[in-house]
Order: structure tokens, then sequence, then C-alpha cells
């Protein structure tokens, strides 16, 4: 029988330059409408840094974590190329 061992937390923080600050507070309010699941353990929080979009991850799961990280890069580049387009 195996014990399951309670694992340190784990943070991750992305910063991504962005054209400007408006283009990084629209991919900022786009993203805080899609939160992280309930069971994946994922905290994901959101802020803007002048033009930078600065994103923290927080979970005890390595493999969550990148799950997270991905969706959220797609996401990313999805808003940016429909800003292209629309703009």
């Amino acid at each position: 029988m195996s014990k399951m061992v309670d694992q340190p937390p784990k943070k991750v923080f992305i910063k991504i330059p962005l054209l400007n600050q408006e283009q990084a507070l629209l991919i900022s309010e786009v993203l805080s409408i899609d939160k992280e699941l309930k069971g994946s353990g994922v905290k994901r929080e959101t802020r803007v840094e002048a033009d930078c979009l600065v994103v923290t991850f927080d979970g005890v799961d390595y493999k969550k974590l990148r799950v997270s990280i991905n969706a959220l890069l797609k996401n990313i580049l999805l808003i940016i190329k429909t800003y292209n387009l629309l703009s």
C-alpha cells in the first residue's frame, strides 16, 4: 500500500511582452472569463505591468501546471490573432 506524500506547492511566473498596454489589458480581461477547472488544483492569476501580461500559476502537480500553461498560451495566441484581424 503506497502512502500519498504531500507535495510542496509549485509556482510558475510567465511574463509576456505585448505591443502596448491596451493589448495587455484586453487579453487579461478575455482570459479572466475562462477560469481554471476546480478539480485541476491549479490557481491562475493574471495582471498587467506596463505593456506586459504577467501570469502566475500555483499548483502541486507539474503535469497539471503544464497542461494549464499550454492551454493559456494557445488562448493568448488565438486572442492575438483575433485582435490583429479585427484591428
